[in-house]
Parts: structure tokens; C-alpha cells; sequence
């Protein structure tokens, strides 16, 4: 295993929590469905983005399906490869192509990207960042997939900028997207005729729930300003990993038993420019190797951007966002 021994019983624990909540979600309990995003997440969060990059297990069967974890209301595994592992990891922040950069279009993820609202609108588009920030695992799980099925492009754009490898067949995706339809009905038709509000809450919560989880998670990391392209240092292609990531919770003050709560909570992404500089190592090990990291970069002149914790980084990124969408006239 190339996870930790502390790893796995984490995992383990995580998984039988998930199946408990989505147990008590499927017979109508309020509390259940209140718990499901945020135990779901923390069982992705040690398996799904280790899988994918073949950081959690030797054994390459067991990475492909754990990954299957972010199932039924995070992502959909088969649109997930290939912007991560293809576009956002060589091409980090870079709109040409960083498919992450436009999930959120209009909103202007990257500082060097075209605006693509009108230049006599007074919206500013930072407020589509927020809304489709309650939303995304929607668009991930069901949309997105829903897409290549339909063989319709992306709204905004004139192709589909979500697609899944070719080897994945329409019956293959069909199946995988039909536990995220099941989730999207089953609280329609079986609880809502009998308790609308209960009903919309068991609709509702899982959705939105996951997709602040994700979008906090997935984002604060790398749209800030001083990760932008723009405010790159170097040449070299690591260099501009670290400058394109924003680390948190892992500063020479920040106490190690935090340091490894953090990273166990965010899937490791508080160590973001330690992952894109060396993706294939296991955010097990996160806690333990950053100041060694944090002393290589220092010694070559890699500057590692920086924010006290989870909150200091969500208030950067959004005050971010709303700059760079400011409307044109300043309005």
C-alpha cells in the first residue's frame, strides 16, 4: 500500500459512516441526510483523488475502483480523468488549457482569460462563481456526462470541454451516471407525495451539501491572485506548479496534530503545490515530508504561496473572484 497504515483506518471507518448516512437517507431521515455530504466527503477525501492519481494502493485494481467513491453526488469518474489528470495537472491555471478554468464561465477563473459577459453589463460574475458554486456536483456528476451522451457542447462554448476517454463506451457511462439519477428521483417520487418538506430536504441537502464541500475544496487552492499565470517566477515547469497552488494550515506555526487533521479533511489539498509538484506521492504522508519541502523550495527560490487556514484562504479567493470579475465600467 502506498498509503499509511492510519490511512486506511481512517478510510475504513469513513467508508461505514457513508453507508450509514445514505442507509438512513433511503429510509427519510432528516439527520442522516444532514450528516451524508459531510461523512461522504471525508470518505472521498481518502480515496478518490488518491486513487486517481495511483497514490492510495500498489495494486492498480484497487485505485481504479475506489475511485468509484466519489459516486453518486460528487463527480462522475469517467469526465473527472481527464480534465484533471490531462488538463489541470500539465496546465495548471492556463485558460487555453485548464479545462478549471471554465467551469464556472461567465465567471473569469483565470486573470489572463477573455471576458466573456457583456462589456455594457453592471453584473459582476463573481455571483456566478457563488451560485454555481452550490450546485456543482450536479453539473459534475449528471450534466457533464449527460453531454457526451447527447453529444451536445458546453453552454458558453461551441464543443463539449468535458469529455470522457474514448475507450469508455455510452453503455459504460449510462450505468455509471444512473446512481446519480437514482439520488436526483428516488426523494421525488418516494418521499415527497408524503412529506414535501422532508421530501425536498432529502432532494436537495445531498446536492448542495457536496457541492460547497467540493467547490471550497477544489478551488480555494488554486484561484487566487497570486496564483494566477501572471504572477509566475519561473521558467521551470515545478516552479510554476508551486506558483500556480496555494498551500494552508501547514505553516512553520501550525501545530503537526492540525497539520494532519487538515489534510485528512481536504483529500490533501491544503498541501496543493506539495501534490502538483510530486503527484504521485500520498497525502499520508503530507505532514511529514512539507518542511523538507518547504526547505528544497526555499533553496532554489521557489516562493510557496501561503494562507493561515481553510477561512483565510475562501476569503482571498472570493475577494479574488469578485475583483476580477468587476464589471468594466466599475460599476
Amino acid at each position: 500500500s502506498k498509503a499509511s497504515a492510519a490511512h486506511w483506518a481512517r478510510t475504513i471507518a469513513a467508508l461505514v459512516g457513508t453507508v450509514a448516512c445514505w442507509a438512513g437517507w433511503v429510509q427519510g431521515s432528516a439527520l442522516a441526510c444532514l450528516l451524508l455530504p459531510f461523512v461522504h466527503w471525508v470518505l472521498i477525501a481518502h480515496t478518490v483523488h488518491e486513487a486517481t492519481h495511483g497514490n492510495l494502493h500498489t495494486d492498480p485494481r484497487i485505485n481504479f475502483w475506489a475511485q468509484f467513491t466519489s459516486h453518486p453526488i460528487c463527480f462522475n469518474v469517467f469526465v473527472w480523468i481527464p480534465q484533471h489528470l490531462l488538463s489541470h495537472h500539465q496546465y495548471t491555471n492556463d485558460y487555453e488549457h485548464d479545462v478549471d478554468c471554465h467551469h464556472f464561465a461567465p465567471a473569469l477563473i483565470s486573470d489572463a482569460m477573455p471576458r466573456m459577459a457583456s462589456a455594457e453589463s453592471s453584473f459582476n460574475e463573481g455571483w456566478t462563481f457563488v451560485w454555481k458554486g452550490f450546485l456543482t456536483t450536479l453539473g459534475t456528476s449528471i450534466l457533464q456526462p449527460l453531454r457526451t451522451l447527447r453529444e451536445k457542447p458546453t453552454p458558453n462554448y461551441d464543443v463539449n470541454v468535458t469529455p470522457v476517454p474514448a475507450a469508455v463506451s455510452k453503455r459504460t457511462l449510462w450505468l455509471s451516471v444512473l446512481p446519480s439519477l437514482l439520488v436526483l428521483l428516488y426523494p421525488l417520487f418516494v418521499w415527497l407525495p408524503q412529506a414535501p418538506l422532508l421530501g425536498l430536504w432529502l432532494l436537495v441537502w445531498p446536492w448542495v451539501g457536496m457541492s460547497l464541500i467540493f467547490t471550497t475544496m477544489t478551488q480555494v487552492s488554486h484561484v487566487q491572485q497570486s496564483c494566477q499565470p501572471t504572477q509566475a517566477q519561473s521558467g521551470c515547469w515545478t516552479a510554476r506548479q508551486i506558483h500556480a497552488s496555494l498551500d494552508y494550515s501547514l505553516g512553520a506555526a501550525t501545530p503537526m496534530p492540525e497539520q494532519q487533521l487538515v489534510t485528512a479533511l481536504a483529500a490533501g489539498l491544503n498541501a496543493q503545490s506539495l501534490h502538483h509538484a510530486m503527484p504521485t506521492l500520498s497525502c499520508a504522508h503530507f505532514p511529514r515530508v512539507y518542511a523538507e519541502y518547504r526547505q528544497i523550495c526555499e533553496r532554489h527560490g521557489v516562493t510557496i504561496r501561503h494562507s493561515e487556514n481553510v477561512g483565510t484562504a475562501v476569503r482571498e479567493m472570493l475577494e479574488y473572484v469578485f475583483e476580477n470579475n468587476r464589471p468594466v465600467g466599475g460599476a
